[in-house]
């Protein structure tokens, strides 16, 4: 991931969002520690999906029931 300061965010935001609908995440630094992240929206919704409650309630019971053997093979789909 890229890291840039805040001053030069300032001067090349239109490369750096070049660079983030490329693909790149960009750590964002204020006084050399990291403040924020700049990513892809597709990436922000997968982050957010990803950490939503009842997706983490999901994919929790689904461990137990894998554990238990409960899984289904995906031919079986």
């Amino acid at each position: 991931m890229n890291e840039i300061g805040i001053k030069e965010l300032k001067n090349t935001a239109s490369r750096v969002i070049d660079d983030v609908e490329g693909g790149e995440r960009v750590i964002v630094t204020k006084r050399g520690r990291p403040a924020a992240v700049i990513m892809s929206i597709e990436d922000a919704e997968d982050f957010v999906l990803a950490h939503a409650d009842e997706f983490v309630r999901m994919r929790a019971q689904a461990r137990r029931d894998h554990a238990a053997g409960k899984s289904v093979a995906l031919a079986d789909l």
